[in-house]
Protein backbone atom coordinates (compact mmCIF):
# COMPACT_ATOMS: atom_id res chain seq x y z
CA UNK A 1 0.00 0.00 0.00
CA UNK A 2 1.34 3.45 -0.93
CA UNK A 3 2.08 5.62 2.09
CA UNK A 4 0.08 8.80 2.69
CA UNK A 5 2.54 11.53 3.64
CA UNK A 6 0.19 14.51 3.66
CA UNK A 7 -3.54 14.74 4.27
CA UNK A 8 -6.06 17.55 4.47
CA UNK A 9 -9.27 16.64 6.26
CA UNK A 10 -12.23 18.98 5.63
CA UNK A 11 -10.09 22.09 5.38
CA UNK A 12 -11.72 25.51 5.13
CA UNK A 13 -10.06 28.90 4.92
CA UNK A 14 -12.23 31.96 5.31
CA UNK A 15 -11.24 35.60 5.21
CA UNK A 16 -13.60 38.13 6.78
CA UNK A 17 -13.05 41.53 5.24
CA UNK A 18 -14.54 44.65 6.79
CA UNK A 19 -17.29 44.81 9.39
CA UNK A 20 -19.12 41.45 9.27
CA UNK A 21 -19.79 40.92 12.97
CA UNK A 22 -22.17 37.95 12.71
CA UNK A 23 -19.82 36.14 10.36
CA UNK A 24 -16.95 36.77 12.79
CA UNK A 25 -19.02 35.50 15.73
CA UNK A 26 -20.02 32.33 13.88
CA UNK A 27 -16.46 31.74 12.73
CA UNK A 28 -15.17 32.06 16.29
CA UNK A 29 -17.68 29.47 17.53
CA UNK A 30 -16.74 27.10 14.70
CA UNK A 31 -13.09 27.40 15.65
CA UNK A 32 -13.90 26.65 19.30
CA UNK A 33 -15.97 23.64 18.24
CA UNK A 34 -13.13 22.49 16.03
CA UNK A 35 -10.75 22.64 18.99
CA UNK A 36 -13.17 20.46 20.92
CA UNK A 37 -13.24 18.05 17.97
CA UNK A 38 -9.42 17.82 18.02
CA UNK A 39 -9.53 17.09 21.76
CA UNK A 40 -12.05 14.25 21.44
CA UNK A 41 -10.06 12.81 18.53
CA UNK A 42 -6.97 12.78 20.77
CA UNK A 43 -8.95 10.98 23.50
CA UNK A 44 -10.30 8.40 21.03
CA UNK A 45 -13.81 9.06 22.34
CA UNK A 46 -15.71 7.51 19.42
CA UNK A 47 -19.23 8.54 20.47
CA UNK A 48 -18.30 12.13 21.29
CA UNK A 49 -16.19 12.35 18.14
CA UNK A 50 -19.14 11.30 15.96
CA UNK A 51 -21.52 13.78 17.60
CA UNK A 52 -19.02 16.67 17.50
CA UNK A 53 -18.03 15.92 13.90
CA UNK A 54 -21.68 15.94 12.80
CA UNK A 55 -22.34 19.26 14.56
CA UNK A 56 -19.17 20.74 13.08
CA UNK A 57 -20.09 19.67 9.55
CA UNK A 58 -23.59 21.17 9.86
CA UNK A 59 -22.25 24.45 11.25
CA UNK A 60 -19.61 24.72 8.54
CA UNK A 61 -22.18 23.96 5.84
CA UNK A 62 -24.43 26.77 7.09
CA UNK A 63 -21.47 29.14 7.29
CA UNK A 64 -20.47 28.30 3.70
CA UNK A 65 -24.00 29.21 2.61
CA UNK A 66 -23.59 32.55 4.46
CA UNK A 67 -26.23 31.56 7.03
CA UNK A 68 -24.12 32.93 9.87
CA UNK A 69 -26.94 33.40 12.37
CA UNK A 70 -28.12 29.80 11.92
CA UNK A 71 -24.58 28.49 12.21
CA UNK A 72 -24.04 30.41 15.45
CA UNK A 73 -27.38 29.27 16.91
CA UNK A 74 -26.70 25.62 16.03
CA UNK A 75 -23.46 25.62 18.04
CA UNK A 76 -24.35 27.88 20.96
CA UNK A 77 -28.12 27.51 21.23
CA UNK A 78 -28.30 31.30 21.30
CA UNK A 79 -29.80 33.67 18.74
CA UNK A 80 -28.18 36.70 17.17
CA UNK A 81 -30.05 39.23 15.09
CA UNK A 82 -29.27 39.56 11.36
CA UNK A 83 -27.14 42.62 10.56
CA UNK A 84 -28.25 43.70 7.11
CA UNK A 85 -26.25 46.93 7.24
CA UNK A 86 -22.89 45.26 7.89
CA UNK A 87 -20.34 46.11 5.25
CA UNK A 88 -17.51 43.99 3.98
CA UNK A 89 -17.17 40.53 2.50
CA UNK A 90 -16.64 36.93 3.51
CA UNK A 91 -14.27 35.11 1.17
CA UNK A 92 -14.30 31.32 1.22
CA UNK A 93 -10.83 30.69 -0.20
CA UNK A 94 -11.11 26.97 0.61
CA UNK A 95 -14.39 25.23 1.30
CA UNK A 96 -14.32 21.82 3.00
CA UNK A 97 -11.39 20.35 1.06
CA UNK A 98 -10.29 16.78 1.77
CA UNK A 99 -7.16 15.60 0.00
CA UNK A 100 -4.46 12.94 0.34
CA UNK A 101 -0.95 13.04 -1.09
CA UNK A 102 0.95 9.78 -1.35
CA UNK A 103 4.69 9.23 -1.26
CA UNK A 104 6.26 9.42 -4.71
CA UNK A 105 3.47 11.42 -6.37
CA UNK A 106 4.00 14.22 -8.89
CA UNK A 107 0.92 16.43 -8.54
CA UNK A 108 -0.18 19.55 -10.42
CA UNK A 109 -2.70 21.97 -8.91
CA UNK A 110 -4.47 24.05 -11.55
CA UNK A 111 -7.40 26.43 -11.78
CA UNK A 112 -8.34 30.00 -12.71
CA UNK A 113 -7.21 33.00 -10.68
CA UNK A 114 -9.10 33.10 -7.39
CA UNK A 115 -9.93 29.39 -7.50
CA UNK A 116 -8.07 28.65 -4.26
CA UNK A 117 -5.02 26.86 -5.65
CA UNK A 118 -2.46 29.16 -4.00
CA UNK A 119 -4.35 28.98 -0.71
CA UNK A 120 -4.38 25.20 -1.05
CA UNK A 121 -0.61 25.21 -1.59
CA UNK A 122 -0.19 27.36 1.54
CA UNK A 123 -2.18 24.80 3.54
CA UNK A 124 -0.25 21.84 2.15
CA UNK A 125 3.06 23.61 2.75
CA UNK A 126 2.10 24.64 6.31
CA UNK A 127 2.60 28.29 5.37
CA UNK A 128 -0.84 29.27 6.66
CA UNK A 129 -3.31 27.87 9.20
CA UNK A 130 -6.82 26.75 8.21
CA UNK A 131 -9.96 28.30 9.62
CA UNK A 132 -11.25 24.77 10.18
CA UNK A 133 -10.12 21.24 9.43
CA UNK A 134 -7.12 19.03 10.16
CA UNK A 135 -3.74 18.73 8.43
CA UNK A 136 -1.63 15.62 8.86
CA UNK A 137 2.02 15.26 7.90
CA UNK A 138 2.44 11.51 8.04
CA UNK A 139 0.71 10.54 11.29
CA UNK A 140 1.35 13.91 12.91
CA UNK A 141 -1.56 16.32 13.29
CA UNK A 142 0.24 19.57 12.53
CA UNK A 143 -2.84 21.80 12.96
CA UNK A 144 -2.46 21.54 16.73
CA UNK A 145 1.26 22.37 16.76
CA UNK A 146 2.34 25.76 18.04
CA UNK A 147 3.55 28.23 15.40
CA UNK A 148 7.07 28.43 16.84
CA UNK A 149 7.61 24.72 16.04
CA UNK A 150 6.37 24.89 12.45
CA UNK A 151 9.55 26.43 10.92
CA UNK A 152 11.55 23.43 12.17
CA UNK A 153 9.05 21.01 10.60
CA UNK A 154 9.04 22.93 7.33
CA UNK A 155 12.84 23.08 7.13
CA UNK A 156 13.18 19.36 7.83
CA UNK A 157 10.31 17.81 5.86
CA UNK A 158 9.32 20.33 3.19
CA UNK A 159 11.13 22.00 0.30
CA UNK A 160 9.98 25.03 -1.73
CA UNK A 161 10.73 26.29 -5.24
CA UNK A 162 9.27 29.62 -6.37
CA UNK A 163 8.70 31.37 -9.68
CA UNK A 164 11.40 33.99 -9.01
CA UNK A 165 13.96 31.39 -7.78
CA UNK A 166 14.68 33.47 -4.60
CA UNK A 167 18.44 32.98 -4.88
CA UNK A 168 20.79 35.36 -3.04
CA UNK A 169 22.58 37.31 -5.81
CA UNK A 170 25.86 37.74 -3.92
CA UNK A 171 26.26 34.00 -3.22
CA UNK A 172 27.49 31.31 -5.60
CA UNK A 173 25.32 28.38 -6.62
CA UNK A 174 27.10 26.22 -4.05
CA UNK A 175 26.67 28.79 -1.28
CA UNK A 176 22.96 29.20 -2.09
CA UNK A 177 22.43 25.44 -1.77
CA UNK A 178 24.50 25.19 1.41
CA UNK A 179 22.44 27.94 3.09
CA UNK A 180 19.53 25.78 4.39
CA UNK A 181 22.02 23.20 5.70
CA UNK A 182 23.48 25.69 8.18
CA UNK A 183 20.52 24.96 10.45
CA UNK A 184 20.71 21.17 10.03
CA UNK A 185 23.59 20.56 12.43
CA UNK A 186 25.95 19.00 9.86
CA UNK A 187 29.66 19.82 9.77
CA UNK A 188 30.98 22.39 7.31
CA UNK A 189 32.59 19.68 5.17
CA UNK A 190 29.44 17.55 5.23
CA UNK A 191 27.30 20.53 4.19
CA UNK A 192 29.59 21.17 1.24
CA UNK A 193 29.45 17.52 0.17
CA UNK A 194 25.64 17.45 0.37
CA UNK A 195 25.31 20.69 -1.62
CA UNK A 196 27.69 19.50 -4.35
CA UNK A 197 25.75 16.23 -4.63
CA UNK A 198 22.45 18.14 -4.95
CA UNK A 199 23.87 20.43 -7.67
CA UNK A 200 25.30 17.44 -9.54
CA UNK A 201 21.90 15.74 -9.41
CA UNK A 202 20.37 18.70 -11.30
CA UNK A 203 23.18 18.83 -13.85
CA UNK A 204 25.12 21.79 -12.42
CA UNK A 205 28.24 20.12 -11.11
CA UNK A 206 30.29 22.45 -13.34
CA UNK A 207 28.57 25.64 -12.13
CA UNK A 208 29.34 25.51 -8.41
CA UNK A 209 31.14 28.85 -8.25
CA UNK A 210 28.81 30.79 -10.54
CA UNK A 211 26.58 33.50 -9.06
CA UNK A 212 22.93 33.80 -10.17
CA UNK A 213 23.66 36.59 -12.68
CA UNK A 214 26.15 34.25 -14.38
CA UNK A 215 23.49 31.58 -14.91
CA UNK A 216 20.61 31.29 -17.39
CA UNK A 217 17.03 31.29 -16.14
CA UNK A 218 16.82 27.53 -16.42
CA UNK A 219 20.12 27.10 -14.55
CA UNK A 220 18.95 29.48 -11.83
CA UNK A 221 15.84 27.38 -11.33
CA UNK A 222 17.98 24.24 -11.20
CA UNK A 223 19.95 25.82 -8.37
CA UNK A 224 16.66 26.54 -6.58
CA UNK A 225 15.60 22.92 -7.07
CA UNK A 226 18.97 21.70 -5.77
CA UNK A 227 18.50 23.89 -2.71
CA UNK A 228 15.03 22.40 -2.14
CA UNK A 229 16.20 18.77 -2.33
CA UNK A 230 19.47 19.11 -0.39
CA UNK A 231 17.78 18.21 2.93
CA UNK A 232 15.99 15.20 1.35
CA UNK A 233 12.53 16.55 2.30
CA UNK A 234 9.41 14.41 2.19
CA UNK A 235 7.70 16.84 -0.22
CA UNK A 236 8.81 19.65 -2.52
CA UNK A 237 6.32 22.40 -3.40
CA UNK A 238 6.61 24.42 -6.58
CA UNK A 239 4.71 27.70 -6.94
CA UNK A 240 4.63 28.54 -10.68
CA UNK A 241 8.23 27.34 -10.81
CA UNK A 242 8.32 27.59 -14.63
CA UNK A 243 6.47 30.92 -14.79
CA UNK A 244 9.54 32.94 -15.80
CA UNK A 245 10.97 30.35 -18.20
CA UNK A 246 10.49 29.96 -21.95
CA UNK A 247 8.98 26.82 -23.50
CA UNK A 248 12.32 25.06 -23.99
CA UNK A 249 13.54 25.74 -20.46
CA UNK A 250 10.12 24.78 -19.03
CA UNK A 251 10.37 21.39 -20.71
CA UNK A 252 13.92 20.90 -19.41
CA UNK A 253 12.96 21.78 -15.83
CA UNK A 254 9.92 19.49 -15.90
CA UNK A 255 12.02 16.65 -17.31
CA UNK A 256 14.42 17.19 -14.40
CA UNK A 257 11.52 17.08 -11.95
CA UNK A 258 10.24 13.87 -13.56
CA UNK A 259 13.72 12.37 -13.19
CA UNK A 260 13.87 13.29 -9.50
CA UNK A 261 10.33 12.00 -9.02
CA UNK A 262 11.29 8.67 -10.60
CA UNK A 263 13.87 8.38 -7.82
CA UNK A 264 11.12 8.77 -5.22
CA UNK A 265 10.91 12.51 -4.57
CA UNK A 266 7.34 13.78 -4.08
CA UNK A 267 6.37 17.04 -5.83
CA UNK A 268 3.29 19.27 -5.62
CA UNK A 269 3.25 22.04 -8.24
CA UNK A 270 0.84 24.96 -8.67
CA UNK A 271 0.77 26.00 -12.31
CA UNK A 272 -1.20 27.92 -14.94
CA UNK A 273 0.61 26.02 -17.70
CA UNK A 274 -1.39 23.06 -19.09
CA UNK A 275 1.78 21.55 -20.55
CA UNK A 276 3.36 21.45 -17.09
CA UNK A 277 0.22 19.79 -15.70
CA UNK A 278 0.33 17.15 -18.46
CA UNK A 279 3.85 16.20 -17.42
CA UNK A 280 2.65 15.44 -13.87
CA UNK A 281 1.19 12.10 -12.80
CA UNK A 282 -1.92 13.64 -11.20
CA UNK A 283 -3.84 16.86 -11.68
CA UNK A 284 -6.08 18.55 -9.11
CA UNK A 285 -8.49 21.11 -10.59
CA UNK A 286 -9.61 23.88 -8.21
CA UNK A 287 -12.72 26.05 -8.63
CA UNK A 288 -14.39 28.37 -6.12
CA UNK A 289 -12.37 27.00 -3.21
CA UNK A 290 -13.24 23.37 -3.91
CA UNK A 291 -11.62 20.43 -5.65
CA UNK A 292 -13.63 20.27 -8.86
CA UNK A 293 -11.77 17.28 -10.29
CA UNK A 294 -8.88 15.04 -9.23
CA UNK A 295 -7.51 12.77 -11.91
CA UNK A 296 -4.54 10.59 -12.78
CA UNK A 297 -2.87 11.56 -16.05
CA UNK A 298 -2.09 9.10 -18.78
CA UNK A 299 1.54 8.47 -19.51
CA UNK A 300 2.57 9.98 -22.82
Amino acid sequence: MTENILKLNKISKTYIIGNRKNAAKAQKEIQKLHKKYEDVCARNDARCKKETESLLEQAQALFSKEKYEESYRLITGKAIKPRAKDRGAVVHALDNVTLEIKKGELVAIVGPSGSGKSTLLNMLGLLDAPTAGLIYLGDLNVTGIKNKKLPEIRSKDLGFVFQSFNLIPSLTALENVILPLKYAGASKQRRREMAIKALESVGLGDRLDHTPNELSGGQGQRVAIARSIVNSPAIIFGDELTGELDTKMTKEIMELIQKLNDKGQTFIIVTHNPEVAKMCKRTIYMLDGRVEKDQLNRKS
